[in-house]
C-alpha cells in the first residue's frame, strides 16, 4: 500500500458500477486511506488526470481495444508515473483473442488487467505492485517539504521561509516556495517581494499551465529562491480548493528540485492535499501549553487519518526557558515522542522578519539558530537521496546535539 495520506484510483467507464466494484475490492486500511475518482470519456480523463496525478487508474477495456489504447497514450501524456489496469468482463471478450489483447495492452502502456467482478485479492496485487517506471518518475520530482501547525503565531512561516532560502541559496533556481496559507500568507513581505502574481493565476491558467508558466508566474528572490505568492486576499483564496493544489503542487515537483509549503494554521482540505504530496511534514510549535495540547490532537489525527509518523518531524521553535513554561523533556513526554528540532528564541529572528530578511541570508558560525536550520537544510537534501519508501529520521548526532538546545537562554 502507498504509504500516502491519501491513494488517488481513477476508474474509466461507461458503466458506473465500476465506481462501487473497486470501493467493495478495496479491504481494511487501504479502503480507509483509498479515494476513487471516476470518469465517464477522455475529456473527463484527461482532465482528472492532470489534476489529480492518480497513483492509479483502471480503465474498462470493454469491447473496444482501440479505444483503450488512446485512453492509456492519453492518460500516461499527462502523469506518466501512473500504473494502468486494464478492467474486461469475460462474458464480452472472447477467450480466445484474451491473450493477444493482452499483448496490444502491454505494449501501450498496460501494467495489468483485472477479471470482472474484481476481487479484493486481485485489486490488492495490483496495487501493491512495485513497477520500475513508478521508482524513476519518483525520483525524478522535487523534494517536497511542508510546514504544518494548528496553531498560528508560532513562527511556522518563519522556518519555511528561511528553509527554503538556505536550500535556495545551495541549489539557487531550484527550490520554490508556495505560499499556501490563502487566507493570510506573509512569505512575500517575509521575502521583502512585491509579487504580481500569485497562485492565483496558477489556478486560473490552469488549462495552459506548464513547468514554463509555473516558473514565469513565481516571483525570484536574491537568494535564488523562487516565491509561489498566496492570493492577494480572502475573497479571491476562495476559487481554490484542494483538487486545483493538488494539481499546482504536482506541477511544481515536476519543475524544481525542491518544494516548500508554508500552510494556514487550520487542518483542513487543502492542509490535507498539501501533506498528501509532501516527503516530509515539519509540524511547529512553541513551548507553551495550549500550543502544545493542541498539537498532541493533531498527531493522533494524523495518525487516525493513516499519515506516516515517519515522514513527520516535530520542531519547537521560539523555545525559551521563562518560569512556568514546558521544557523540551516536559514536550515530549506529552507528545509521547522525540522533537526533532528546537529553535531557540531569538529577537533578532523578529527584526529579520519585520525588515523583509530571512536570518538564512546570514550566516553564524555560534549560532544555536543557524546550526538547526543547517541540520534541517541537510536533512532535507538528504531526503532527496532515498527513495520515497525508506524514510528514515536523521540521528540526532546529526543535528548538532539536540541535548545542547533543551536549556536555552532566554532571548
Amino acid at each position: 500500500m502507498s504509504s500516502s495520506l491519501q491513494q488517488h484510483l481513477l476508474v474509466i467507464s461507461p458503466d458506473a458500477s465500476l465506481k462501487s466494484e473497486v470501493e467493495q475490492a478495496l479491504s481494511g486500511k487501504r479502503r480507509q486511506a483509498s479515494v476513487v475518482h471516476e470518469a465517464h470519456d477522455l475529456t473527463m480523463t484527461v482532465d482528472l488526470t492532470r489534476d489529480l496525478s492518480p497513483q492509479f487508474v483502471i480503465v474498462d477495456l470493454a469491447n473496444d481495444l482501440d479505444q483503450f489504447k488512446s485512453y492509456l497514450r492519453e492518460i500516461q501524456a499527462v502523469s506518466p508515473q501512473t500504473l494502468i489496469a486494464g478492467v474486461f468482463h469475460p462474458s464480452i471478450l472472447d477467450e480466445d483473442n484474451l491473450g493477444s489483447i493482452f499483448v496490444e495492452g502491454m505494449r501501450a502502456g498496460a501494467q495489468d488487467f483485472l477479471r470482472r467482478p474484481i476481487s479484493s485479492k486481485d485489486l490488492g496485487q495490483f496495487l501493491d505492485r512495485p513497477h520500475p517506471a513508478v521508482l524513476q518518475a519518483q525520483s525524478a520530482t522535487a523534494t517536497t517539504i511542508a510546514f504544518i501547525s494548528n496553531k498560528g503565531g508560532v513562527g511556522k512561516s518563519t522556518l519555511a521561509v528561511n528553509a527554503a532560502t538556505r536550500l535556495a541559496q545551495k541549489h539557487p533556481g531550484d527550490v520554490l516556495l508556495i505560499d499556501a496559507s490563502l487566507q493570510m500568507g506573509v512569505c512575500a513581505p517575509m521575502l521583502n517581494l512585491r509579487p504580481e502574481t500569485s497562485l492565483l493565476d496558477a489556478i486560473r491558467e490552469r488549462q495552459r499551465l506548464d513547468s514554463t508558466l509555473i516558473r514565469q508566474l513565481a516571483t525570484p528572490h536574491t537568494s535564488g529562491l523562487e516565491l509561489l505568492a498566496a492570493p492577494p486576499n480572502a475573497v479571491a483564496a476562495l476559487e481554490i480548493d484542494d483538487q486545483l493544489m493538488t494539481r499546482v503542487l504536482n506541477l511544481a515537483r515536476r519543475t524544481y528540485r525542491y518544494v516548500v509549503i508554508d500552510t494556514f494554521p487550520l487542518f483542513d482540505r487543502i492542509v490535507m492535499s498539501v501533506l498528501d504530496t509532501a516527503d516530509l511534514a515539519y509540524i511547529v510549535l512553541d513551548n507553551v501549553v495550549p500550543t502544545v495540547l493542541s498539537i498532541k490532537h493533531l498527531l493522533e489525527l494524523l495518525d487516525n487519518l493513516g499519515h506516516p509518523e515517519e515522514r513527520r518531524r516535530v520542531v519547537v521553535n521560539r523555545m525559551t526557558t521563562v518560569t512556568g513554561h514546558p521544557t523540551a523533556q516536559d514536550i515530549q513526554m506529552t507528545l509521547d515522542r522525540s522533537i526533532d528540532y528546537v529553535f531557540p528564541y531569538d529577537k533578532q529572528v523578529l527584526t529579520s522578519a519585520n525588515l523583509g530578511q530571512p536570518f538564512a541570508m546570514r550566516r553564524s558560525r555560534w549560532s544555536k539558530l543557524d546550526k538547526q536550520l543547517q541540520a534541517m537544510v541537510r536533512e532535507i537534501q538528504a531526503h532527496r537521496r532515498r527513495p520515497r519508501g525508506n524514510d528514515v529520521p536523521v540521528e540526532t548526532s546529526e543535528k548538532d546535539s539536540l541535548r545542547e538546545m533543551i536549556e536555552v537562554p532566554n532571548g
